[in-house]
């Protein structure tokens, strides 16, 4: 999946949010775009000036040197009822790795703002490091779990996964993770699986199927997997090698 950057125009109503878009197509003309999110997704604009940028999921179907052709996700058309369109090039970016977890999460029908449901993250979680994309180098991934102090020493779960993206200097480690916060779990004690560098397809599928079969080995950590999080937030951001 990809993103084009458009601009958010006009909102109107509460919910659902009627949002007017317009997209730059190749040859100077705007279409116009008219939806509700969340089909358009308005999160990061919600209370902005308007006009403001806005990114449309779409997919990739055609490119040459200066344009692409792309199509609309999730059903998106303009008002002459389009869903395809050829933009400049440097409109199109493709999703972040964060994206794609985020997207997956969502497809498991949970939040990663307000998880409920550790078994249907680690559902989604397992798609996330299976999935390539762009500039993909080193990969691993692994699950933490204890009271940490850039935590305030609450129960914590995270599930992440570590990998370089090229960079002007030389690949540069970046991470995906989900990190679950609980109340009680005060003797909780720190551990992990370690970094699981199999590389993705049956041997990973494999190490994930392992490391699952561990949990209930770890009966605090059972608890915990059993248990809904008081407070969850996905990042992406630089790491350490």
């Amino acid at each position: 999946m990809h993103y084009v950057t458009a601009t958010a125009i006009d909102m109107t109503g509460n919910w659902p949010v009627r949002v007017e878009v317009h997209l730059a197509e190749w040859d100077g003309t705007a279409a116009v775009i008219l939806g509700h999110a969340p089909l358009i997704d308005i999160g990061d604009v919600r209370g902005s000036r308007l006009p403001t940028p806005l990114d449309l999921c779409c997919d990739v179907v055609g490119r040459d040197d200066d344009t692409v052709v792309i199509r609309l996700g999730h059903g998106a058309t303009d008002r002459r009822g389009r869903d395809t369109f050829r933009v400049a090039a440097g409109a199109v970016r493709p999703e972040t790795p964060g994206e794609i977890f985020e997207r997956l999460l969502l497809s498991h029908h949970v939040d990663p703002d307000s998880v409920t449901d550790v078994e249907s993250a680690w559902l989604a979680f397992t798609e996330f490091v299976q999935t390539g994309f762009d500039g993909l180098g080193d990969d691993c991934f692994q699950v933490q779990w204890g009271r940490y102090s850039w935590s305030d020493r609450t129960a914590t779960l995270g599930l992440t996964r570590r990998f370089t993206l090229p960079a002007p200097g030389g690949p540069a480690w970046w991470q995906v993770s989900l990190d679950m916060r609980f109340a009680g779990f005060h003797t909780l004690s720190t551990g992990g699986t370690g970094f699981d560098r199999t590389p993705p397809g049956p041997a990973r599928a494999a190490a994930l199927a392992a490391v699952r079969a561990t949990i209930p080995e770890h009966p605090h950590l059972y608890d915990l997997w059993r248990a809904v999080p008081r407070h969850s937030v996905l990042t992406f951001e630089h790491a350490d090698q």
